[in-house]
């Protein structure tokens, strides 16, 4: 999972967009929306680096990317999307595309698992906030799921107002995984709620992989999922390069060892099999930040969904580079729609 300098390094790579005044759009927001208190909401943070901070620009990008979607085909009812997390100008492509059959009103809230590429934890952390903000608005969080959440010894509601004198880990605050998709979502749905989950390692008091918390946080979960539920898996795929401490190969053959290893997640993720998930991260080593998040999602997903890989991405190739990449997959998960609706 990528950390510490990995995540400053990965800012510098992703920036496209220049510097906004955030204070004063975050001012904006909270005075456009008076019904949440200041403190409950949790600041946006990454609007200017990996995304655009203006309001209009956001509206014209999205609205830009959606056209370029073309979704004709009719495969039934759309249930959960994998989407990337890393800046537009890389894969803010893919997030459109699997968000761009969403309409208004098809969804009363999100679930969405993220990994969190700051902070070390067990189970998941829940951050206790009214509301996420972008320079779009105030997306309000399903405060009623998160306290249902709570209540289950593996899920850590976190205060995002901790006393910053007391170092408390800033696991929410300064996170990317969720913020970025935001935007996308708000656009479509105009009125929703996110049930926001950061997803941590699955051991017990004593350091070691448990079985035990794992189906603790899936049954926890699955009691959020309800009939207009959309299920969002935020998680970039393979990182390739020292940047990342993952160089499985040579640079010259980069590009066609990240796809192979990218081309097997993604096909393992769409099979819903969790077996080969597991063996494919213990015999690949691969740093993929979500791999836990993939894991919660792939046991979430219903039986009966057929998933469908609507797009793929390399930022190696996107841009030139030598020596470092990120894979980036559009997934979409769909159940048959029984009703011709």
């Amino acid at each position: 999972m990528i950390r510490g300098d990995d995540v400053k390094n990965e800012k510098q790579f992703f920036s496209k967009f220049s510097g906004s005044i955030l204070l004063f759009l975050l001012l904006m927001i909270l005075a456009f929306s008076p019904s949440y208190s200041a403190d409950k909401i949790r600041r946006f943070v990454h609007a200017g680096l990996l995304y655009p901070g203006e309001p209009q620009v956001i509206r014209e990008t999205i609205e830009r990317l959606y056209k370029d979607q073309k979704n004709d085909t009719k495969k039934g009812k759309l249930v959960a999307c994998v989407v990337p997390h890393s800046g537009w100008g890389l894969c803010g492509e893919l997030v459109a595309r699997s968000f761009a059959e969403i309409n208004e009103n098809q969804f009363d809230n999100v679930v969405i698992l993220a990994p969190s590429h700051y902070v070390v934890f067990s189970g998941c952390s829940i951050p206790s906030v009214q509301g996420f903000a972008t320079p779009l608005g105030v997306v309000r969080v399903d405060f009623e799921k998160l306290e249902q959440l709570s209540v289950s010894p593996y899920f850590d509601m976190y205060s995002i107002q901790r006393d910053t004198r007391s170092r408390s880990p800033r696991i929410h605050e300064e996170e990317y995984s969720i913020e970025v998709i935001l935007p996308f979502l708000q656009y479509k749905l105009k009125k929703f709620a996110i049930v926001p989950v950061l997803v941590g390692d699955f051991k017990d008091s004593s350091g070691k992989e448990s079985q035990i918390v794992y189906s603790g946080v899936v049954n926890s979960l699955r009691k959020a999922i309800k009939e207009k539920t959309l299920l969002v898996l935020s998680t970039d795929l393979t990182p390739w390069g020292a940047t990342f401490n993952y160089t499985p190969g040579s640079v010259d053959d980069m590009l066609s060892t990240q796809r192979k290893l990218d081309e097997e997640l993604v096909n393992l993720i769409v099979r819903k099999d969790l077996g080969g998930l597991q063996e494919f991260f213990e015999r690949t080593k691969a740093p993929v930040c979500g791999k836990n998040a993939i894991y919660l999602f792939v046991a979430l997903l219903p039986k009966n969904a057929e998933g469908i890989v609507l797009g793929y991405e390399q930022s190696g190739s996107k841009m030139n580079l030598k020596g470092t990449s990120l894979g980036f997959a559009s997934v979409n998960f769909y159940v048959a729609d029984v009703m011709g609706e």
